[in-house]
């Protein structure tokens, strides 16, 4: 898998510990339901089980029970007014 990650993302992860956790999650949308990525830069509870990516300058996490990886993990700083993290699967919002 390779991680690729905008400048302003990687500066805000640095920032909040410089460790990032993505997992897939499902949203409803208005077609049905959709399998998109969370990411989160508190560790959840069971942090020591997840799989460990090094990149440059920090950590990303991914759960032990995802096993199909993307070809890409594509890392942005979004939003406008609230900037945060989000991570999308071979560049895409929703898991291929």
């Amino acid at each position: 898998m390779r991680i690729l990650a905008s400048p302003e993302a990687r500066s805000m992860i640095n920032d909040q510990g410089g460790l990032l956790f993505v997992w897939v999650a499902t949203a409803g949308t208005v077609r049905g339901w959709a399998k998109v990525l969370r990411t989160s830069t508190e560790p959840p509870e069971d942090a020591l089980e997840w799989r460990r990516f090094e990149t440059k300058g920090f950590l990303v996490f991914l759960p032990p029970w995802m096993r199909r990886l993307p070809r890409e993990l594509h890392i942005e700083a979004t939003g406008r007014i609230r900037r945060r993290v989000r991570a999308f699967w071979d560049g895409c919002a929703f898991v291929i």
